[in-house]
């Protein structure tokens, strides 16, 4: 285990980009490029603020972001750390309510659905956005930007149940939106398969733009599988 300092006063901050959202950006790519290694401690929160000149709590809430998107492992008594990359399993928070596993056999059901009528429903304006998630997911795939990835998935799901049209799959969905945006960004730890969800989203919207709702369907279906796959699960 590493203790070299670190220094992560290199940031830029920018007025319309979240605060939180710059360091997780920052600290990724430090560590996607080898700035921070494997077992590096990173300064405590105080010290992280004080070096990158904004608050603590923006502080904290990146590194709850880095911690669930497994690049980061927090050891009670002893500090934040960088995940070693065969152990970049990210954190379950909703351990108290459900598995992940009881959270993708809900979607194979729920979003499957709302893809099957997303599909019979779709217009251009709306396959226009779907496809800009995508393009942005590729871009970021190719720039090794995990967050930005996470963002379009996330974009991409909302606007599903969006074209979906129907109000009560919609209000259904919001209780549960944050659980499901956390099994989504679950198997991005697997850093060395990034690009099969990729392709899976690109699957799934040229099955919409057909508007072929079996095939949409099942496009989802099988990304939702895959996704679990990805993380350990078989459904």
């Amino acid at each position: 285990m590493s203790s070299d300092p670190v220094d992560l006063s290199e940031l830029e901050l920018s007025d319309r980009t979240p605060v939180p959202r710059v360091i997780v950006d920052h600290i990724q790519r430090l560590i996607l490029r080898g700035g921070l290694k494997a077992g590096q401690r990173l300064p405590s929160q105080r010290e992280l603020a004080e070096q990158l000149g904004v608050s603590r709590p923006s502080v904290r809430e990146a590194l709850t972001v880095l911690e669930t998107m497994g690049l980061l492992t927090v050891r009670a008594g002893s500090g934040v750390f960088v995940a070693k990359t065969t152990n970049r399993r990210p954190l379950w928070r909703y351990s108290d309510r459900c598995t992940p596993a009881d959270v993708y056999e809900a979607r194979l059901g729920l979003e499957g659905y709302a893809t099957r009528l997303a599909a019979a429903r779709v217009d251009e304006p709306s396959e226009e956005l779907l496809r800009r998630c995508t393009t942005s997911m590729r871009e970021s795939l190719r720039t090794g930007d995990l967050i930005g990835l996470a963002v379009n998935d996330t974009e991409f799901h909302d606007l599903i149940f969006e074209i979906s049209g129907n109000p009560v799959l919609a209000a259904m969905y919001r209780p549960v939106r944050e659980m499901l945006i956390e099994s989504q960004r679950l198997p991005m730890a697997q850093l060395d398969r990034l690009s099969e969800t990729v392709r899976e989203h690109e699957a799934i919207l040229e099955s919409v733009a057909k508007q072929d709702p079996d095939r949409a369907e099942a496009a989802m279906q099988s990304h939702i599988r895959s996704a679990a796959g990805r993380y350990g699960i078989r459904l």
